[in-house]
């Protein structure tokens, strides 16, 4: 029986152990909290709980080395960690997570090795890839070009879910949310190099209608120009992935991050409370009206969304903000988990929309639009849940049956990866939907 070691047992992992187990494989479910590794194997014969911490390098090497391969659901950060002791004991590796500086450096290695540390294998990164790539290869197949791609998903509550002002729950960490929210983007638009820094990220919005699901702001998702050479798109003058949420999220995660709510250096919060910090980052005195200072630093009424969204999260009341040295974008994070999750029996959707435009050499150009909009199950797994580990878990199984060979550090972006996993989640459930349009005919017809 091959043994899989299965690193985080965070919100998205409970598919991936279930598909895993339930194909013979012995699972060993790793995680700083004992209660929660045990949690996910639901004393499965194959299975079994252990508490391990990165830090212990050692404890670390020793467990890669009983398992045949290992899956990395931990903080983005710490994949290179664990790729490179996946390295030095010589098994293969899968992550959803995009390809760092740390993790691409360990490529020649990998190559030399013989062993395949795959990343981007989730919902985004990953679905999208996948989905991508198929619709682009079939374009080149027919002797045409890309000369626009824009691609956006969103993970967001289903329309009978939406109950609080932001339209959002955390299917994810806040942290992870939170911290996408500073990031800077870069893309492509009709030939012109765009670089929005993190501080505007939300201004660079726009509305994008997804037949089936609504009415969403979009704006974009850090690098897009790196996925121009990952796509082959030599011909691209359009190059956009970004994010989607409902309206209101955007002004609202602008205003929060004009007043410091989003940063990262860590202040001494011992006695203070949740208005404290507002007073402070708005420069206020004690005892002031907390509403009032930040409205008066961000140059806002009391009345519009963001005084509101920081009023119903409870920012503006004296309760405890946390007691030492915290970054207070953990202090929102933690507020927006406990009024932004899903009660039980509530479920949650993910949208992912590809809107290309490709041209062939006889003059015709088509709009090719290709999108999924899948659902949570009510009481059972979350749809984030299944789209970022049931493709994580396909492609883990296709490594150990020797489906997929490639070496070194790899994005899903070959058909031998990318046409399996689709199919398989489309047994599962998880379908996407293509139509063409053609936007200019070939010459003369």
């Amino acid at each position: 029986m091959k043994k899989i070691l299965i690193l985080g047992a965070g919100m998205v992992a409970r598919p991936l152990v279930r598909y895993l187990l339930g194909h013979g494989y012995g699972v060993t479910q790793a995680d700083l909290e004992a209660a929660r590794a045990v949690a996910m194997i639901e004393g499965h014969a194959n299975g079994r709980a252990v508490v391990m911490n990165l830090a212990d390098a050692s404890g670390l090497h020793e467990m890669i080395a009983e398992h045949d391969l290992v899956v990395s659901l931990v903080p983005p950060p710490f994949h290179p960690v664990v790729a490179r002791a996946c390295l030095d004991e010589g098994r293969p590796m899968t992550t959803a997570s995009y390809v760092a500086q740390e993790m691409a450096a360990l490529d020649t290695e990998a190559r030399a090795k013989g062993i395949s540390l795959l990343n981007e294998i989730g919902a985004d990164p990953g679905i999208d890839i996948m989905s991508s790539m198929r619709v682009i290869e079939a374009v080149h197949a027919r002797g045409g070009k890309i000369l626009s791609y824009r691609s956006y998903c969103g993970g967001l509550p289903a329309p009978e879910c939406v109950d609080n002002p932001f339209g959002y729950k955390f299917s994810w960490a806040p942290r992870g949310v939170l911290m996408a929210s500073r990031s800077d983007a870069e893309y492509l638009d009709h030939g012109r190099r765009v670089r929005t820094p993190g501080s505007r990220l939300f201004r660079d919005m726009h509305m994008l209608q997804v037949e089936g699901a609504g009415d969403f702001e979009a704006y974009p998702n850090r690098d897009s120009l790196a996925y121009i050479e990952t796509f082959g798109l030599d011909s691209v003058r359009t190059m956009v992935r970004g994010t989607l949420r409902n309206v209101g999220w955007c002004d609202s995660l602008h205003n929060f991050a004009r007043l410091g709510l989003l940063d990262l250096d860590p202040v001494d919060l011992t006695g203070s409370t949740h208005a404290d910090l507002v007073r402070r980052l708005s420069g206020a005195p004690a005892g002031a009206d907390p509403a009032a200072a930040a409205a008066r630093h961000l140059g806002l009424s009391l009345d519009t969304l963001p005084i509101a969204n920081l009023r119903w999260l409870g920012m503006f009341e004296e309760t405890p903000a946390g007691e030492g040295l915290l970054a207070p974008l953990d202090v929102l994070g933690a507020l927006m988990l406990r009024r932004l999750a899903y009660k039980a029996g509530e479920r949650d959707m993910l949208v992912m929309k590809h809107e290309f435009v490709a041209a062939y050499p006889d003059g015709r150009r088509e709009r090719i639009e290709s999108q999924l909009v899948d659902f949570g199950i009510p009481g059972g797994d979350s749809s984030m849940a299944r789209t970022v580990s049931l493709p994580l878990a396909i492609a883990s199984r296709m490594i150990l049956e020797g489906r997929i060979t490639a070496a070194g550090v790899l994005r899903p972006t070959g058909a031998e990866i990318y046409q399996p996993v689709l199919a398989e989640l489309a047994e599962l459930g998880i379908v996407f939907e293509e139509s063409t349009e053609v936007i200019e005919p070939a010459q003369g017809t």
